[in-house]
């Protein structure tokens, strides 16, 4: 019985290069079709989502709709196996499971015949088979092992030395840190960093228009977070485009204020009194962004900050040292054309903000903001509030600036889908060691969908 287990394991695992920075693992791909209605939603309003944009493309020598079992049956294909897709360099490598090798070999083979000559060889005792073009490049080739087979496309370029990883990889289940953890968090496809000093596995699961993805890594340049708990700020809550609670590693504050501050227009008159105030600060914190408002371009780090209206709220342990501190600053020197900064103290609550309604807003919230935070950080998105805020990048600056054209270009794909999104929430955690694990659960607006041909 543990042998059979320990069997059916092996031949379920992802097969994939070592050397390849990222892979794509469909465990079984009978259950893929459960991602099809959040899929088939999005992309009616985002060509990127579109299930055509991915689920034939899987196989690099078989078009097959991935998400069909009467299809996979069709080339040979095992729907109740897995799937790996990776790439290395310029070249996709696919590995599936075998159903019926004769019809698996006919359509892969009709593929190759397409791309030249086919041929066959025993490489390290697994069967390869390639074609030559007339150039004499092998431009694709697959192997068979068993009911294993691996599939690799060059995209022009020949593939002829990487026979040797084929059979490697196609006899051996991938190995890695990141497939690990990729064990460990479930999905009905995940994407793994597999090895390296930063690795780590998105899951992906759906459950009608809501999807979840849900990670884990290890190595990544993220805080460290001081996880559930009570804070006065745990239940932060008010309307706006993003609001963000979190609890840090008071190891990591003096670091991460440093890192806000510079970002704020006068930081050289903040950041020594920023330096000063941070032993009194307790790791507690929240952030509104309330909504986008250009009113003077883009170009400058003025302009910029100012468009998003925002508060930053801090516990302090010490108010009397902080507000000390604070009748140091001169209000002139937060003034600037596109507005101003303010830097008051609620009680035991330090509010940073750019805009006065916010801040009036913030402050307000602060009367039911106490509660019990369930981890490091938990955000909650308004969709609708991001997509009108990128409706506002001027398209002529955007001409100028590479950073901000990416604003325009993700408004145009995304602005429709998240203006039919009804949230976007989730939480991150630090597990020590340098391990994180966070949830992101994407909810579309389910009215906006009614009458869709596919959906609802």
């Amino acid at each position: 019985m543990i042998f059979s287990l320990l069997l059916i394991s092996v031949l379920q695992a992802p097969r994939a290069p070592a050397e390849a920075e990222v892979v794509a693992w469909v465990p079984k791909l009978e259950q893929v079709n459960q991602l099809l209605p959040f899929f088939t939603a999005a992309g009616s309003r985002s060509v990127l989502l579109r299930p055509e944009a991915w689920r034939a493309d899987a196989h690099p020598l078989i078009d097959v709709d991935v998400t069909s079992r009467p299809a996979l049956a069709l080339v040979g294909i095992d729907p109740g196996a897995g799937l790996t897709s990776s790439r290395l360099g310029d070249a996709s490598i696919a590995c599936v499971t075998v159903s019926d090798a004769e019809k698996y070999r006919k359509a892969a083979d009709a593929k190759l015949a397409r791309l030249g000559e086919v041929f066959e060889k025993v490489e390290a005792g697994v069967s390869v088979y390639a074609t030559r073009d007339p150039l004499g490049r092998v431009l694709a080739a697959y192997v068979l092992h068993g009911r294993e087979s691996c599939a690799i496309s060059g995209h022009g370029r020949s593939v002829e030395t990487s026979f040797p990883m084929l059979s490697r990889i196609v006899t051996k289940p991938a190995q890695g840190p990141g497939f690990v953890l990729a064990a460990k968090v479930p999905g009905v496809v995940q994407v793994i960093a597999p090895g390296g000093s930063q690795h780590g596995v998105l899951s992906l699961n759906a459950k009608d228009l809501a999807l979840t993805v849900d990670g884990r890594s290890k190595g990544l340049p993220l805080a460290q977070l001081a996880g559930a708990g009570a804070s006065p700020l745990g239940a932060f809550s008010t309307p706006g485009m993003a609001v963000i609670r979190a609890r840090v590693a008071k190891a990591q504050v003096l670091n991460l204020v440093e890192q806000a501050v510079r970002q704020f227009p006068g930081s050289a008159t903040l950041l020594p009194l920023a330096r000063e105030a941070a032993p009194s600060f307790t790791g507690n914190a929240a952030v509104l962004v309330s909504h986008a408002r250009v009113t003077s371009g883009l170009r400058t780090r003025e302009a910029r900050f100012f468009a998003l209206r925002s508060a930053l709220l801090v516990e302090v342990s010490d108010a009397v040292a902080v507000a000390a501190l604070l009748a140091k600053l001169d209000p002139k020197a937060l003034a600037f054309r596109e507005g101003s900064l303010s830097v008051t103290l609620e009680g035991m609550v330090l509010v940073v903000a750019n805009d006065a309604e916010v801040r009036a807003r913030a402050v307000a919230a602060l009367a039911k903001a106490a509660g019990k935070q369930g981890h490091g950080v938990e955000f909650e998105v308004d969709p609708k509030l991001v997509a009108k805020g990128l409706q506002q990048v001027p398209l002529l600056e955007a001409v100028q600036a590479p950073e901000l054209a990416g604003l325009v270009a993700a408004g145009t794909e995304l602005g429709p889908l998240l203006l039919a999104s009804e949230r976007v929430s989730g939480f991150l955690d630090s597990a020590g060691g340098g391990a994180h694990s966070g949830r992101v659960v994407w909810q579309l607006d389910e009215e906006k969908f009614v009458g869709d041909a596919g959906v609802r």
